[in-house]
């Protein structure tokens, strides 16, 4: 008989600003203790006595320390299944935010909380998106111009 499969319930924030251009731009960051590690956006678990928004409005502190964002809107859920170390399925609520256009370009944050990534510490930037630029796993899910059309708005789209 088999065992049904775990469910990770976790949040993912796509952050946007609008730069002195006028263009829109999502924040990203890297794992300063962990080189080999992929482009990620902010995110991670929910906590049992959470909603999703407040996870993510924790979640996004912990990791980046940036509060009073807005929520433009839930993107979607991004479902992938893992068999490493464990099978495990992963079910993250995506959400697009807002951040000022005044926030820092480039900062490093010491991730608090609890959670295995704390202490680690992450470096933060603003990227402006082209068609083909992508994220790994369920985090690029949503970079598309159908979900978030704001990243898309100047950049050239292929003609077919």
């Amino acid at each position: 008989m088999d065992l049904p499969i775990p469910v990770r319930v976790a949040v993912a924030a796509y952050i946007i600003r609008k730069n002195h251009q006028g263009s829109y731009q999502l924040l990203l960051f890297k794992h300063s203790d962990c080189p080999e590690a992929p482009l990620q956006i902010p995110g991670g678990g929910v906590d049992p006595e959470e909603t999703f928004e407040q996870a993510l409005h924790r979640e996004i502190w912990e990791e980046s320390g940036l509060t009073s964002l807005s929520v433009i809107r839930k993107l979607g859920v991004a479902e992938m299944c893992w068999c490493q170390p464990r099978k495990l399925i992963s079910q993250r609520h995506c959400f697009l935010l807002e951040g000022a256009a005044d926030l820092p370009g480039r900062w490093e944050h010491v991730v608090a909380g609890d959670g295995m990534d704390a202490g680690m510490v992450f470096s933060y930037f603003w990227h402006s998106l082209s068609l083909e630029f992508a994220i790994p796993y369920d985090l690029g899910s949503f970079l598309y111009p159908q979900y978030i059309p704001e990243l898309y708005s100047l950049v050239p789209h292929p003609v077919f």
